[in-house]
């Protein structure tokens, strides 16, 4: 599947902004959605010079109806729909019961409810076209659940359990669905942390600069798995293993990820 055409959420940064570059190189247009126009911009200008074309639309996912108007803007400003990224995503943690609701409420609008707007608003426009694909941005803790990060473990979860069900959906159509779980690697994620836990942001920060592959492999990685048509875009050689033990032998890896063993090695506060 080429992909010339794409709309991109979260594009102002990260792995949105790698995505972009990705893209720009087949010389289509590139619909960079942020909420932060200023690095929108910049990703936009970032794609003008690897030889694309970039529109920027400022944007928040967990608006419904901003996410529509996106939808009304591409179907204008492109010749047709390739792919959308539904990339848009924070991160936040604590222990449940201490970890405050309104913190649960905020990363499950973006990570979770701004992917369902995302696939509510694009899917129809696929279907009619019979063309194009889907990827949504999740995470290994959608496929893993460690402890200390509840809300992110179940919005990224959520993504993954929307990508299978809109896969079945979509393929009959012609229209590609791909979830994307990365483990750890260096982005800006850390710092859309409301509240951040010193100890969670330290074990996260020092997981991330252990990190093999940067955003701009991982994002050639996941159009590579887009363009096979495959569901599944586990990049990273460790998270497709520990994937593998979790369907192995779950009970054994709840074990694990309750030990003290665990969370001594990744650095977490020990009970």
């Amino acid at each position: 599947m080429e992909i010339r055409h794409a709309i991109v959420t979260g594009g102002g940064s990260g792995l949105g902004r790698a995505l972009c570059l990705e893209i720009a190189r087949s010389g289509g247009i590139v619909v960079v959605a942020d909420q932060n126009e200023d690095t929108a911009r910049e990703t936009a200008e970032a794609v003008v010079a690897r030889g694309g074309h970039a529109e920027i639309v400022r944007i928040d996912v967990t608006r419904a109806e901003e996410v529509v108007e996106l939808g009304r803007l591409a179907q204008r400003l492109l010749p047709q729909v390739d792919l959308v990224v539904n990339n848009a995503g924070v991160v936040s943690g604590g222990a449940i019961g201490t970890l405050a609701l309104e913190e649960w409420r905020r990363v499950l609008a973006v990570n979770l409810d701004g992917v369902i707007h995302g696939c509510h608003v694009f899917a129809p426009l696929l279907r009619a076209q019979r063309h194009g694909a889907i990827l949504n941005v999740a995470s290994l803790a959608g496929l893993l659940s460690a402890p200390l990060l509840g809300p992110y473990n179940v919005s990224k979860a959520g993504v993954v359990a929307l990508s299978e069900t809109l896969h079945a959906e979509l393929r009959p159509h012609g229209v590609g669905v791909t979830v994307l779980c990365p483990s750890f690697f260096q982005t800006n994620l850390l710092g859309s942390w409301a509240e951040p836990d010193a100890a969670l942001v330290t074990s996260a920060a020092r997981e991330m600069a252990r990190g093999r592959i940067d955003a701009g492999e991982v994002a050639r990685r996941a159009l590579a798995a887009v363009r096979a048509g495959l569901l599944y875009a586990v990049p990273m050689p460790e998270a497709r293993l520990a994937w593998w033990f979790k369907r192995l032998a779950p009970a054994m890896l709840a074990r694990l990820l309750a030990s003290r063993r665990f969370r001594e090695r990744a650095g977490l506060p020990v009970p």
